[in-house]
């Protein structure tokens, strides 16, 4: 039995399934929704992941596969997965297109001064003596050279952007002109621009942007999180937002999601703020599903090893 635990699917994503399987899809919006008795007898869960928890996931007695419709893995109960020894497959590749968009277009928010025009406009004021930025060699350095970092850099590249990388080991990879290990990459932040993480959330990086890193930051410079929350000391960065000691900061992801309506970052007015929404567009379950489809005809042939984005449990990706 193949049950979803997202209600994202339209018709043509139903269609498209159709086509090419003749096993139905039982779809529920949320875990909670789904009979214990279906629970039972599902081999395959098509999920977001963040509705598994060590208790829920017993319930899967049968359960063979997990196909993630998201590339983050920090809320997945690693222990319990491990123990089952479940084939984990995520979505990691659908986010490309609309983060590098995000991306460029967060980048022009500051530069071209969108936010200063808003209040401009509701205050009618008519006023062209302040100067706006261009994208052209500005530096930018991004964390995480994986799919997302090395698209979200060769398009930088195309507005003339200078683009730098950090991973692990400093290994060299395109677009970037270097690329440096995290250390290396943390002690350099001041040389930069635009300082972007798009890193996963793993013990090694938890809380890896703290006061002392956001320090280094110069004050023309905007820091850029698209990754997970986790990698950013919060409380830090909303003073260093506060006392405007760096120019801005865009964040999409955050420690605790939904952010609580209390929370300090509301209210900056140098903070662009989404929620969790730089990977989404109305194409991204259409994107899913072509990693779903390719992977469930691996998986029915009992061609495992051909299955797209493994996700190795011991390394946490």
């Amino acid at each position: 039995m193949i049950v979803s635990t997202s209600d994202e699917w339209r018709q043509a994503h139903v269609e498209s399934w159709q086509r090419e399987n003749k096993e139905d899809v039982f779809i529920y919006s949320c875990i909670e929704e789904v009979p214990i008795e279906v629970r039972k007898e599902t081999d395959v869960l098509i999920t977001f992941g963040n509705d598994l928890t060590k208790e829920n996931i017993h319930h899967f007695e049968s359960l063979k596969w997990i196909q993630l419709l998201s590339a983050g893995l920090e809320d997945l109960p690693f222990h319990e997965l491990r123990e089952k020894k479940l084939l984990i497959t995520n979505a990691r590749g659908v986010h490309c297109r609309s983060m590098k968009e995000y991306v460029i277009g967060a980048m022009l928010h500051f530069e071209k001064h969108f936010h200063r025009f808003l209040q401009l406009k509701e205050n009618r004021v008519w006023e062209r003596e302040t100067l706006v930025g261009e994208l052209v060699d500005r530096k930018v350095l991004v964390f995480g050279t994986g799919t997302i970092g090395c698209e979200i850099g060769e398009t930088a590249q195309f507005f003339g952007m200078r683009i730098d990388g950090v991973n692990t080991k400093g290994s060299v990879k395109e677009p970037f002109e270097r690329v440096y290990t995290m250390a290396e990459g943390l002690e350099r932040i001041e040389e930069y621009d635009y300082v972007l993480s798009v890193l996963p959330y793993t013990p090694s990086t938890k809380n890896i942007f703290s006061d002392e890193v956001l320090g280094r930051l110069h004050s023309d410079a905007v820091f850029m999180n698209l990754g997970r929350g986790g990698v950013v000391d919060e409380e830090a960065l909303a003073v260093h937002l506060k006392q405007e000691k760096i120019k801005g900061a865009v964040l999409d992801v955050f420690v605790e999601e939904p952010l609580p309506r209390d929370h300090a970052f509301w209210g900056l007015p140098n903070l662009l703020l989404t929620p969790h929404m730089s990977a989404k567009s109305d194409h991204y379950m259409t994107r899913c599903m072509e990693i779903l489809l390719e992977n469930y005809r691996n998986f029915t042939q009992n061609e495992q090893h051909r299955m797209r984005n493994l996700v190795d449990l011991a390394k946490y990706y």
